[in-house]
């Protein structure tokens, strides 16, 4: 809780719904909204099919003109939070990320994160 609150005062954005990358993103895309007062929140779920990734469920409202914040666990290589930004851009959001870890080869970098880990770390919840 305590990296979580850390990472929301980093967050210079005031979204109107947080997106959580299932599985590992929903509890600190939960604990954001609460931080931040957001009282939209959905999840969205990433298949990794060869070196592609597929949005394999819909977001489930209409997302043109919200301002939106995409919320994950920590990220390794940057392609399922990618792969989520450019979705909900095509549907006419306007999208930032946020994670609390990054690897050092993380590409591209969330627009805000805590800190870089040279290992990939393991949660309560999983």
């Amino acid at each position: 809780m305590q990296e979580i609150k850390a990472l929301v005062k980093k967050i210079t954005y005031k979204p109107d719904i947080i997106v959580g990358i299932a599985r590992g993103g929903i509890i600190p895309a939960v604990l954001c909204a609460q931080s931040m007062g957001v009282k939209d929140m959905y999840c969205l779920k990433v298949r990794r099919e060869g070196t592609k990734r597929k949005i394999i469920a819909d977001v489930g409202t209409d997302v043109r003109n919200k301002k939106i914040l995409v919320v994950d666990e920590m990220q390794e290589t940057g392609r399922s939070m990618d792969t989520i930004k450019n979705y909900l851009k095509k549907k006419g959001a306007k999208v930032k990320t946020a994670c609390p870890y990054i690897m050092p080869h993380t590409s591209p970098k969330p627009d805000f994160y805590l800190r870089e880990v040279k290992e990939v770390q393991t949660f309560l919840w999983e």
